[in-house]
């Protein structure tokens, strides 16, 4: 073990949430090498765009707003992008803002404890190179660890006697060959419906495992021309009012998930599309198997780029299943009615949302441990997403009730670095310590979230958002605007501050200083003005 360094801030994860917060710290606060760092286990930044690699992997976000704010690419080459021209834009980000000296890859956090006398975190970092461990500390300690990132392995008897290769889609074999070969696919969620219209026609024979059926939706996904570049490019604003109008587009979906007579009409009309366009697309002999039973949104929808699944269906040597796979044997796989022949098995099972932070274990005052504070609290939770009592200076980004079934996922990211900087502000500043949320505004933030997700359509089946318990970890159950509103606004009480000095203001003070001032002088000016003038005033002044 190496000697104990410290850093102000320390973030672990280097996914797109990451890159964000290392952006953004260095434009607003100017912050250098020594301030910030970065760790990550994988051997590059991009975080699930990193480990997904596999065949047809793509963004199902049009990438007009599958994009940074702050960092519009106006030379996408699709309206739906492939992993590598994603992985492309967010390399260019870290090399424009030059965040690379930040980072440190093929490095795990395993555990940080709070230490309330110095009001530092203790950080145990191990090298997965060379197996060695670290000590790092810091004021600040920031997770972007996101969610999609322990692959979901299914428990299947004799799955451990295959001779052939099992991989999971999020950690592709690119050395396997599948020509040739009798390939397997076990899922049919986003990452199955993507990777069979890739494959099936280098495979011997394909057999898809439907496990439960979901909802597809066609999505046009149109090559964008050297002409589109250029107006996106030179032309001001336009790149911005598209992004706006694709942003109010996906976020009128929002509607799907709430239970009143609105959301069930919008259902039904959405649910009478998809199985139309399964009936119309895809061969009469897998309709009964490819159209659910439950309602629509109550699990993520599939989009269909340009219907490349449906009609890779039609390709002779695949075939759908909805059985269930009783039993892999060396060179098989069987169901309660057929054996299957199988030389390569492909999971294209999801991932461990339930596991938020996988192994990690934080430890904060009181030598309380985060797990410990979720299974009292009711399960996997945080004050806006983000923070918890009893572990002060320690945030999540997009941490618990964080995704959105409808809209982008980065701009929930931003909406979470930006209010995340907001409230460490005085710490950045060196005009605080510590920085907590109040124990009553997180149990009450909580189980209004809880509540809430009751009367979503999220409640009512099976489905990687909610636990068999019934407990939400996963969905935030207002619209995008809300959380950009709440996120843009703090709630200041709701947060306790140890200050440095009693001299230090933080912005927030002084900017009820500025309002009052104000108001004082229009009431003043409103005193001595006719009748009409006065009640402009004080309009104003209550504003």
């Amino acid at each position: 073990m190496t000697e104990s360094k410290y850093t102000p801030v320390i973030c672990i994860g280097l996914g797109v949430t990451g890159i964000c917060l290392g952006v953004q710290l260095k434009c607003m606060y100017g912050l250098d090498f020594a301030d910030v760092h970065f760790y990550d286990r994988n051997e590059g930044c991009a975080g699930t765009w990193w480990s997904n690699r596999y065949p047809g992997a793509a963004c199902d976000i049009p990438a007009i707003l599958y994009s940074f704010s702050f960092a519009p690419n106006p030379t996408w080459t699709k309206v739906l992008p492939t992993h590598s021209e994603i992985r492309c834009y967010v390399d260019g980000v870290v090399n424009n803002y030059q965040l690379a000296p930040h980072m440190t890859f093929r490095t795990e956090c395993e555990s940080a404890s709070w230490d309330s006398e110095r009001h530092r975190w203790i950080v145990m970092l191990r090298n997965l190179v060379t197996g060695t461990t670290c000590v790092r500390e810091c004021t600040l300690l920031l997770s972007a660890v996101g969610q999609l990132v322990d692959p979901k392995v299914p428990k299947i008897q004799g799955m451990d006697t295959f001779e052939g290769p099992v991989f999971h889609t999020a950690r592709w074999r690119h050395d396997v060959v599948l020509e040739g070969k009798d390939t397997i696919v076990i899922g049919n969620g986003c990452s199955g419906s993507q990777v069979v219209p890739r494959i099936v026609s280098q495979t011997k024979t394909l057999t898809q495992f439907i496990r439960t059926p979901h909802w597809l939706v066609s999505l046009p996904n149109p090559t964008i021309g050297s002409k589109a570049h250029w107006v996106l490019g030179h032309i001001p604003f336009i790149g911005l009012l598209l992004r706006f109008t694709v942003f109010l587009f996906m976020e009128s979906h929002w509607r799907l998930f709430v239970m009143d007579r609105f959301g069930e009409w919008f259902r039904r009309m959405t649910e009478k599309q998809s199985k139309e366009y399964v009936m119309r697309v895809a061969p009469k002999k897998f309709h009964d198997i490819l159209i659910p039973d439950w309602e629509i949104a109550c699990k993520r929808r599939v989009f269909d780029a340009n219907d490349l699944y449906l009609n890779a269906l039609h390709a002779p040597n695949l075939d759908l299943v909805k059985d269930d796979i009783v039993e892999v044997l060396p060179r098989a796989v069987r169901t309660a009615s057929k054996t299957y022949p199988a030389d390569v098995i492909v999971l294209a099972t999801g991932f461990e949302t339930q596991k938020l932070l996988g192994e990690l274990r934080i430890q904060g005052r009181d030598g309380e441990w985060l797990h410990d504070h979720w299974r009292e609290i009711g399960g996997p939770s945080g004050y806006n997403g983000t923070a918890m009592h009893g572990f002060p200076n320690f945030f999540m980004l997009y941490g618990p009730n964080g995704s959105t079934g409808h809209n982008s996922v980065i701009m929930t990211s931003e909406n979470m670095v930006n209010y995340t900087l907001k409230i460490i502000e005085p710490i950045l500043k060196g005009g605080a310590s510590e920085v907590e949320v109040k124990a009553s505004a997180e149990r009450e933030y909580v189980t209004q979230v809880q509540a809430v997700s009751k009367t979503r359509v999220i409640s009512r089946c099976n489905n990687w958002y909610v636990s068999k318990d019934g407990w939400n970890s996963t969905v935030y159950p207002w619209s995008q605007i809300h959380f950009w509103w709440r996120s843009t606004f703090p709630i200041w009480r709701d947060w306790e501050y140890k200050y440095t000095s009693r001299h230090v203001h933080s912005k927030r003070a002084r900017f009820r200083w500025t309002v009052l001032v104000l108001c004082m002088l229009s009431l003043v000016g409103a005193a001595a003005m006719g009748t009409r003038n006065r009640t402009h005033l004080l309009r104003l002044a209550l504003w």
